[in-house]
């Protein structure tokens, strides 16, 4: 097996059977050698997309989802696949259950699906090798585009205008900085993300300072430019 492990994230519904063959799924991954995220604790829930599960999907390579009605219908599963398609995941759809074509969203309509239906143990096989597993039993670790710091400080960027819908407090920025120190790869990119409380990405407003998102975004994208 590689010395590099894969990583899986799995996106799921939180409502049954899509939580029991999930947990199925998770532990036949990592047996096989597979690093493997999914949201065991029950994370869902509230209007900001949680530090952990953003994190999460920077740092896996591979994005799972179980394809259901139940999944299809949760706003936190769109979320994530919206999240894992602007951060350049390799995309694998699970079909639990079969869903209309007009349901599917529309980043799936290209993608190759396999079926878990009959169960994971069945199933197996023909995820693993949708998962890069061969006749050897390497697992293959896909270029990791968001390794790349270029794309992880657009990806951080990005994540100003939406979050700022629901906030535009100093914590969110805590947030998106911790998550940048901790997945880049080099000390330039390091120092950009040290640097997003800076004094000039501040604004007075009613008398008071306040961290100004546009300015830290306009900040990211102009430090890593030079």
């Amino acid at each position: 097996m590689n010395q590099r492990i894969a990583s899986v994230f799995i996106s799921h519904s939180s409502l049954e059977p899509d939580r029991t063959v999930t947990k199925s799924l998770a532990e036949g991954l990592k047996e096989v050698g597979f690093d493997v995220w999914w949201d065991e604790n029950g994370l869902e829930g509230g209007d900001i997309f949680a530090a952990e599960i953003l994190e999460a999907i920077i740092r896996q390579h591979y994005f799972l989802l179980v394809v259901s009605p139940r999944s299809i219908a949760s706003r936190w599963c769109q979320r994530e696949l919206i999240r894992a398609t602007e951060l350049g995941r390799e995309i694998r759809p699970l079909i639990l259950e079969q869903v209309s074509n007009e349901r599917l969203p529309i980043v799936l309509a290209d993608l190759q699906c396999v079926s878990i239906s009959q169960g994971i143990e069945k199933a197996m096989p023909t995820v693993l090798r949708a998962l890069g597993v061969g006749d050897t039993g390497q697992i293959r670790v896909p270029d990791d585009p968001f390794a790349r710091d270029g794309r992880l400080i657009q990806a951080i960027a990005d994540q100003l205008p939406y979050a700022r819908t629901f906030t535009e407090t100093l914590n969110l920025v805590l947030m998106l900085e911790k998550i940048g120190l901790s997945c880049s790869d080099n000390d330039k990119a390091r120092g950009i993300f040290a640097g997003m409380r800076g004094n000039d990405n501040w604004s007075s407003r009613g008398g008071m300072q306040a961290i100004d998102y546009d300015k830290v975004r306009s900040y990211l994208l102009r430090e890593w430019a030079r």
